[in-house]
C-alpha cells in the first residue's frame, strides 16, 4: 500500500540483467507500490550500455542511468572500453559509475584499476558529474586516488570502519547503505549509530544483496524500505524522517531535481 508520506529512492539497482528484463514493467510497479519513486542503474560494461539507455529512456523521470566500467570488468583493452562508453554521455546522465577498486575478487591486475579510476575520475571532474564507487576490500586505496579530485559521489556498499566513514565524509562523499546493514551480527550497524543521516543514501545493489527477510531470494527495487527502516530502528529516528532525508541527498547529490 503506497504511503504519500513516505517516498524512496533506491540509488544502486541493476535492472537492465537478465533476472529483471522479462518482467521489469512488475517490478517498477512493484516498486512504486512501496514508495520507490526513483531507482538510479550503475553501469558496469561496454554490455550493459544499450539496454540500460533504453530503461532509462523507456521509464523517463523514474529510471535514471550512469556510466562507468566496473573494476571487475577491467580487460587489457580497458582504455578503449571506458572510452566506448563514456562517448554515450549525454544530458540525462547523471553519474560515472559504478568505478573503483575491487581487491576481493582480485588483485593481480591493482595498477589497471587504479588507471581505470584516474581516468574515469577525471572525465566525472572535467563534466561536473558526481561519482558512485565500488570499493570491495579497497576503501583505503580508493581514498588515496579521489582525493586528488574535487569530486562528490558515494561509497556504494559501504562496509568500512568507523575511521573510513570519517575519511569519506570528511571527502565531502556520500556513505551508501544496502541491505548488509539489516544482516544477523551486522557491525554495520554500530558504525552507522554514529553517523547523522544527512550523510547517508539507501540502495539494494538489485539483484545482489537481498535484505532480511528476503535473504536467499532475487533483491529488487521495491526491498530498500527494508533498508530504510533498519536505519529507522539504528538511529532511532521515525521511518518517514529517514525516507525524506536519504531522498534529498540522493536528489542533491545526483541533481535529480
Amino acid at each position: 500500500m503506497t504511503n504519500s508520506n513516505l517516498q524512496l529512492i533506491d540509488t544502486h539497482a541493476h535492472l537492465y540483467m537478465d533476472d529483471f528484463i522479462e518482467n521489469l514493467d512488475k517490478v517498477i510497479e512493484k516498486a512504486k507500490e512501496n514508495n520507490v519513486n526513483k531507482i538510479l542503474m550503475p553501469n558496469v560494461d561496454l554490455n550493459s550500455v544499450e539496454p540500460m539507455l533504453i530503461i532509462s529512456n523507456r521509464y523517463a523521470n523514474t529510471c535514471y542511468h550512469m556510466l562507468g566500467l566496473h573494476p571487475c570488468y577491467i580487460e587489457e583493452d580497458y582504455k578503449t572500453t571506458i572510452k566506448k562508453i563514456l562517448s554515450n554521455i549525454s544530458s540525462n546522465t547523471i553519474a560515472i559509475g559504478e568505478i573503483g577498486i575491487d581487491l576481493y575478487h582480485r588483485n593481480d591486475n591493482i595498477k589497471a584499476q587504479i588507471s581505470a579510476l584516474n581516468i574515469q575520475c577525471e572525465f566525472a571532474q572535467e563534466n561536473k558529474l558526481p561519482i558512485v564507487l565500488h570499493t570491495r576490500k579497497s576503501i583505503e586505496e580508493t581514498i588515496n586516488v579521489i582525493k586528488n579530485y574535487k569530486l562528490t559521489g558515494v561509497f556504494h556498499c559501504f562496509d568500512g570502519t568507523y575511521e573510513q566513514a570519517l575519511k569519506i565524509i570528511d571527502l565531502g562523499f556520500k556513505i551508501g547503505i544496502g541491505g548488509v546493514i539489516t544482516f544477523k551480527n551486522s557491525k554495520l550497524r554500530d558504525i552507522i549509530s554514529r553517523i547523522s543521516l544527512k550523510n547517508l543514501i539507501i540502495e539494494t545493489d538489485s539483484p545482489y544483496l537481498s535484505p532480511e527477510p528476503k535473504r536467499g531470494k532475487k533483491n529488487e527495487p521495491s526491498n530498500v524500505k527494508y533498508v530504510a527502516s533498519k536505519l529507522s530502528e539504528v538511529l532511532s529516528i521515525p521511518m518517514e524522517n529517514v525516507c525524506n532525508v536519504t531522498s534529498e541527498n540522493a536528489i542533491n547529490l545526483f541533481d535529480l531535481h
